[in-house]
């Protein structure tokens, strides 16, 4: 039996040194990334204006020998990452700025390599209504206005065929009634969601509270674990989800857009972190419709399924709801 047992300690031993000697083979040796190289390209950069046009728009081009991805770190408190080097980046701080901008090359087994190249970049965007509206000055909290007929829902884009244009920027498919998700238990976690803007110094920083569930598309169910047993019919439903890290929003003018002029600001915010307004459809880039004090109406296009707009109204009044005992 001791023989026995001993043969088994050897054996097993045999299987681990031949599985580390495999993952060797596999994932070959460890080889930091040589030659790396950064070039730059601002959007409107010439002999007049040498700092750009002032979108503040670059165009990062990153390369390197062995290198498997690249990470960016913008210096200005946001970063972005990408397998081929190549990478656009839109600076917002108002005015010609410096910024100390990082790009780290990862090889194999992690190993990695840096470089770091001071840029000055002119931006002269801006929607101080728009951040005052969404802060007050200093932070304010927004929920979902649902009292409203049509307060959330969704609508085509130009890309869906035979729709009259009239529909490309209101929620024509489905405008959700006032009080709508209320009383079922797929969506319960829905309408307490806060939305907190906070002005800090130019910038807004944005955070959702969703106090552990967010409200998911049904075709972003299964990526974050679900369906539930209550969701027979693959519906939307809550699902257990961190809310993303707080963090800057830039705001840049809106372009590309089926929404004409006279329906929108024209401002579009990209929230930080890959975060979003309550309801997750993939996507952090929101449109600003209107604004006011205590009103505001976003649309924001679903990021698996570009054909789909969708559409939130959000107040700074608390909901109430109109039957608590049903929920």
């Amino acid at each position: 039996m001791k023989y026995y047992y001993k043969l088994l300690i050897v054996l097993m031993l045999g299987v681990s040194l031949h599985s580390c000697q495999d993952d060797d083979t596999e994932f070959g040796p460890v080889i930091a990334p040589s030659n790396l190289e950064l070039n730059v390209a601002i959007q409107g950069q010439n002999m007049t204006d040498p700092d750009g046009n002032g979108t503040g728009i670059v165009v990062f081009t990153a390369t390197a020998d062995n290198a498997l991805n690249y990470s960016f770190d913008f210096g200005d408190g946001r970063q972005g990452s990408t397998f081929d080097g190549s990478i656009e980046h839109r600076f917002v701080e108002l005015g010609v700025i410096s910024y100390n901008v990082t790009v780290t090359a990862t090889g194999t087994g992690g190993a990695a390599t840096t470089q770091t190249l001071v840029i000055d970049v002119l931006s002269t965007f801006d929607d101080a209504e728009a951040k005052d509206f969404l802060t007050g000055g200093s932070s304010k909290t927004w929920y979902w206005s649902v009292t409203e007929n049509g307060h959330w829902g969704v609508g085509p884009t130009n890309l869906i065929g035979g729709q009259s244009p009239d529909a490309y920027y209101t929620p024509a498919f489905f405008p959700v009634p006032a009080f709508g998700r209320y009383c079922n238990e797929l969506t319960e976690c829905f309408y307490e969601d806060e939305m907190v803007f906070t002005k800090d110094g130019n910038n807004v920083i944005y955070q959702l509270n969703n106090f552990g569930g967010t409200y998911m598309h049904n075709t972003y169910l299964t990526q974050f674990g679900g369906p539930s047993a209550l969701n027979t019919a693959n519906a939307d439903e809550c699902l257990p989800f961190v809310a993303p890290a707080a963090g800057l929003i830039t705001f840049t003018p809106t372009i590309d857009t089926d929404v004409p002029v006279e329906q929108s600001r024209k401002t579009t915010m990209l929230l930080a972190n890959n975060s979003f307004i309550s309801w997750y459809v993939g996507s952090s880039e929101y449109e600003i419709l209107e604004i006011t004090a205590n009103r505001m109406i976003l649309r924001t296009v679903q990021a698996n399924d570009p054909a789909l707009a969708w559409y939130h109204t959000l107040t700074t009044d608390v909901p109430v709801n109109p039957n608590p005992g049903c929920i």
